[in-house]
């Protein structure tokens, strides 16, 4: 079995191309697979999103608007997993697509069209519990040594308890992990997906290791 986690930056572009990425490899995959989108926040996140020339006010304000939707996005998901990735997905369009800005009202609009429970979502937005959880997610990318968005660690739990660290997760890095892994072939995950499981490549075999992947 395949695990998953990617680090996301909430409001980002190239975090929801590599969000997709993931969802397209497990609709290809015969084997289990388990992923998770587990939130960034850190100082380069802020960087890249601030203009040139600006002020402390406007960093904090700049923090404060990611921090709330990673928030928003731990609220929904303490509705069910199915139901906070689609909102973080639908967040995610109305920011880059849409070109919308973040705000509460956005989040309950976006809360409201994937049927979550709004009452329980407000409430959730602003709770310790929230808040705990996010802590815990910063703590897990310290331990994981991520440093950006869009990166991801993959175990193949059948094979080796190191971690695969992968920073730029396109769709052809990840059939390299699962060539590299003995998972799936490359052919098999540029097909059409839900192949019949006799045809899935079951070796265990872990070979040389592509430049963009290093193991934890």
């Amino acid at each position: 079995m395949l695990e998953v986690y990617l680090f996301v930056n909430p409001l980002g572009a190239r975090c929801m191309r590599s969000e997709q990425n993931i969802m397209r490899l497990a609709d290809h995959l015969n084997s289990k697979v388990s992923f998770q989108f587990v939130p960034l926040l850190n100082q380069q996140i802020i960087e890249q999103a601030l203009p040139k020339h600006h002020s402390l006010a406007q960093r904090n304000a700049y923090f404060n608007v990611y921090y709330q939707a990673i928030l928003a996005y731990k609220a929904a998901l303490f509705q069910g997993k199915r139901k906070g990735r689609d909102f973080l997905l639908d967040m995610q369009t109305a920011v880059v697509n849409h070109h919308q800005k973040f705000s509460q009202d956005l989040a309950v609009e976006v809360a409201k069209d994937c049927h979550l429970d709004l009452d329980m979502f407000t409430e959730d937005c602003t709770s310790d519990l929230a808040k705990q959880a996010f802590q815990t997610d910063q703590k897990m990318a310290a331990e994981m040594k991520i440093e950006q968005s869009s990166s991801a660690v993959i175990f193949n739990c059948d094979v080796s308890q190191c971690g695969l660290l992968l920073n730029d997760v396109t769709y052809d890095a990840l059939c390299d992990v699962c060539e590299s892994q003995g998972v799936a072939t490359r052919e098999m995950l540029m097909g059409e997906p839900n192949y019949s499981p006799n045809n899935q490549h079951n070796s265990a075999v872990a070979g040389a290791f592509p430049p963009h992947l290093r193991v934890l």
